[in-house]
């Protein structure tokens, strides 16, 4: 299994506020995201990762990962752990459009609006309707 890790940091002169959020997508894509801490030299240290959870939590969501279209065909995917919502992901560079994707993620990663990720691209995120699992 190949993994890619990519860590950013850096400083932001406008107030931000702290965010955590996970999602498998389509393709196997993983993503972790942290943002934002406050205090001096707090991004200094390295980053943990940690381990997914495997252990399927009854969700299952429709899942791709396109770099070239704004739609996919999508494939049923297991959720794990804590990634309880089914996700879809659009991400531009602008003028450019650069990502379409679905999947799991966790409830913090619904309904994110221009957040900035790897290299300045702007993500927005809707959470969908769950194909399997708890009705609750």
């Amino acid at each position: 299994e190949l993994l890619q890790y990519v860590e950013e940091k850096g400083c932001s002169s406008s107030n931000c506020v702290p965010m955590m959020f996970s999602a498998t997508l389509g393709d196997n894509q993983t993503f972790v995201y942290h943002q934002c801490c406050q205090d001096e030299l707090c991004n200094q240290g390295n980053f943990q990762v940690h381990r997914k959870s495997s252990k399927p939590n009854g969700i299952k969501c429709p899942a791709c990962y396109n770099v070239h279209d704004i739609s996919c065909d999508p494939v049923l995917l297991t959720c794990t752990g804590t990634e309880t919502k089914c996700v879809e992901v659009i991400g531009i560079d602008n003028p450019i459009f650069l990502i379409f994707a679905m999947g799991c993620a966790t409830e913090t990663a619904c309904n994110l609006k221009n957040i900035s990720i790897l290299n300045n691209i702007k993500i927005c995120t809707y959470c969908v309707e769950q194909s399997g699992g708890d009705p609750r």
